[in-house]
């Protein structure tokens, strides 16, 4: 404090401003960079732990899945201001109690010493428990099937990831079961078939699936079992009541009323075909008022056709053997030519088509993804000429949420990474 009176008395008053003002500025931490930059690291996180799993499900190693449910942002500024004086009878002692000067002020340099910091802090849960496990392992619904039927998302690159095999079963019953899975020799032929059903116009629609319960009923019948407002109570228990045309008696037929989710095509100018090749079962309005049309004796001499879809953990798996397709020796690369319907965003690029295009140990500029694996290899996704690379990482991606339940992610974080 005596340095700093002494100088106070020795020097001129509009030097002071000078002197603690420091030589330079800093620019507060700020929060829209920041955030921005958690985002981006947030979005390369999510996509190198898909791929990283899809790489595992290659070579059939176990999956794992962790989320980030706790993210913590901080950013300050430190300042500590400083001063150094020569004078001419030689350099001020810093820890003098007294100052003996012999001369004048030499010299004087004020300075500022700046600590910015600005960090996150956040925590990963593991996914691996049974909450999360069982939506992952489950079929998906028709109707998330529907969620991503749009005009931007080719036909043929939803229904490849989705579509786990197609059984045919002719009218002697022989079965003929078509794979989704590029290392099986009927691929080309699952994919022949595909293509034409995604031509014929097959999609998730909602239809009626109405089914009859029991045989017909007296209305006196209802009544005595249910009470005067026998009609009122059933019907708020989902179930209508026809009239029966044609009898003597006045009857009903209880009908248990239902609308979901079908993977079916609507009748066209091919329904001929369409019913020779796959049955009347494809079709969408095969409702209730349709199965009455044909007596089942007549029905058994139609083919049938049944059409299984993935749970999320099998699209991992098939976008495994895609990989495992395509690093062969020959290697076999999954390619899927547009339909009538297709958007075509990457026109002229190179692999085009390619639903997923994997590199390993190949050099690329700034990837779209990376991965080191076990074995010391680094396998990307190119940033160019990708192909349906992100396209299907991003269906993943959103499938996945959807098993995000309450409870799927823990409550308490089981790593804690600053």
């Amino acid at each position: 404090m005596k340095f700093y009176s002494l100088i106070r008395k020795t020097l001129p008053l509009w030097i002071f401003p000078f002197v603690l003002s420091g030589c330079g500025s800093a620019t507060a931490p700020d929060f829209s960079a920041m955030s921005s930059k958690y985002a981006n690291t947030l979005e390369q996180y999510q996509i190198n732990m898909i791929f990283q799993n899809i790489l595992r499900s290659s070579e059939n190693r176990p999956v794992s899945f962790l989320d980030m449910p706790t993210i913590n942002g901080s950013g300050s500024i430190t300042t500590t201001p400083s001063l150094g004086a020569l004078f001419a009878g030689g350099a001020f002692p810093a820890n003098a109690s007294y100052l003996p000067i012999s001369g004048g002020l030499a010299t004087l340099t004020p300075g500022v010493s700046l600590t910015v910091g600005n960090n996150f802090n956040f925590t990963q849960s593991s996914l691996d428990n049974a909450v999360f496990w069982k939506g992952y392992l489950s079929e998906l619904p028709i109707e998330n099937v529907r969620y991503f039927e749009h005009n931007h998302i080719p036909k043929e690159v939803l229904l490849s990831l989705v579509v786990d095999e197609i059984v045919i079963t002719k009218p002697n019953g022989d079965t003929h079961t078509l794979i989704n899975n590029p290392l099986r020799p009927e691929h080309p032929e699952f994919q022949k078939h595909l293509y034409k059903l995604i031509n014929y116009g097959l999609g998730a629609y909602l239809v009626d699936t109405s089914q009859k319960i029991g045989p017909p009923v007296s209305a006196n019948n209802i009544k005595s079992r249910f009470g005067d407002n026998a009609f009122q109570v059933m019907k708020e228990a989902g179930i209508t009541l026809q009239k029966v045309n044609g009898s003597s008696e006045l009857l009903f037929q209880p009908i248990q009323v239902s609308m979901q989710y079908k993977l079916c095509i609507k009748t066209n100018k091919y329904e001929n075909f369409i019913r020779q090749e796959y049955g009347p079962e494809i079709f969408c309005e095969e409702t209730l008022a349709e199965q009455t049309k044909q007596p089942s004796a007549a029905k058994k001499l139609q083919p049938k056709i049944a059409i299984r879809i993935r749970s999320t953990n099998n699209i991992f798996e098939y976008l495994g053997e895609v990989v495992r397709a395509q690093l062969n020796t020959p290697p076999y690369l999954v390619t899927l030519p547009p339909t009538a319907t297709t958007f075509r965003d990457n026109k002229g690029s190179k692999n085009e088509f390619a639903l997923f295009i994997v590199d390993k140990n190949k050099p690329t500029p700034r990837p779209f993804a990376a991965i080191e694996a076990l074995d010391d290899s680094i396998y990307s996704i190119p940033s160019q000429d990708n192909g349906y690379s992100p396209l299907a990482i991003k269906l993943l991606a959103q499938f996945m949420s959807l098993q995000k339940i309450p409870g799927s992610i823990p409550a308490s974080p089981s790593v804690l990474l600053k």
